[in-house]
């Protein structure tokens, strides 16, 4: 592993020990989700060639993270989401450390830079009826996918997809979508609609705008009130049962993938703060 990305993970490190300070002092509930939790149980702490930390919190925990965290964060950490930085691309939250340097991947600009962060999700619920909750992830669905395409250079090329969608993807993106749709307003339409079904209330929960989409949405009682696992040098909350949320996701999650498969999400311009 490269020392650029040791230093990486050291300011995401630094910069979720903040974030966890903060929801313990407010009992918020938080679960380390996604690549972190697989993390936490196949390594004890950071996939080796991961540079990124994912947090999920039921909806009410993340709005109230969001209203006391500004105040409360060291001053070189910035809350940043698309309600906060017009020019900013996705719904979720991001945590950034402003002193660090890096290019998003699939992205490929040196000149586009923005700065190491962890990401935060709003867990929300769905309908309990199944006709109901697939059209509901449809209806999310394809807002995401108007959205993605009024930023068409930063669709990741290399993400496994199906036929149709591959076709469907060349198709739009041949189209002016970003002059029909406006970015901003699919975002909207998009909280609106997470918005409406209760964590608390709901079978299956989550976030639709994580990578896997629609099988990020998990039974809750995966989730559960979490438990506590070792990820470096802390113990953070994750999913109750981690076996099966892990197994859903992942598959045989305790075999390593093959090299080619082990990506990062950003390249590293300048990591330069103290630890």
């Amino acid at each position: 592993m490269s020392s650029r990305i040791d230093k990486l993970q050291q300011v995401d490190l630094n910069i979720v020990k903040e974030v966890v300070a903060i929801c313990d002092r407010h009992n918020l509930s938080y679960y380390i989700i996604a690549g972190t939790l697989l993390g936490a149980i196949r390594h004890k702490g950071f996939i080796p060639w991961d540079d990124d930390i994912d947090l999920g919190m039921p909806r009410d925990d993340y709005e109230k993270f969001l209203e006391v965290s500004p105040s409360k964060l060291s001053g070189h950490l910035q809350v940043v989401n698309y309600k906060t930085d017009p020019t900013y691309m996705y719904y979720i939250t991001r945590i950034r450390d402003v002193r660090t340097k890096v290019v998003e991947t699939r992205i490929g600009n040196d000149g586009k830079y923005t700065h190491a962060s962890i990401d935060i999700f709003p867990l929300d619920g769905s309908p309990n009826n199944k006709v109901l909750r697939n059209l509901y992830f449809f209806r999310i669905m394809f807002h995401r996918a108007m959205t993605s395409l009024c930023y068409k250079d930063s669709i990741d090329p290399d993400r496994k997809r199906g036929l149709l969608e591959r076709g469907l993807l060349w198709a739009l993106k041949l189209l002016p979508i970003e002059r029909v749709f406006d970015a901003r307003k699919q975002k909207d339409k998009i909280d609106e609609l997470m918005r409406r079904h209760k964590y608390c209330d709901s079978k299956y929960v989550g976030c639709l705008m994580g990578a896997y989409r629609t099988k990020e949405m998990l039974r809750r009682d995966l989730f559960g009130e979490g438990a506590l696992y070792n990820f470096e040098d802390v113990s953070l909350r994750g999913p109750e049962k981690y076996d099966e949320f892990l197994s859903y996701l992942y598959g045989d999650y305790m075999k390593l993938p093959p090299e080619e498969a082990r990506k990062t999400h950003f390249q590293v311009v300048d990591v330069s703060c103290e630890k």
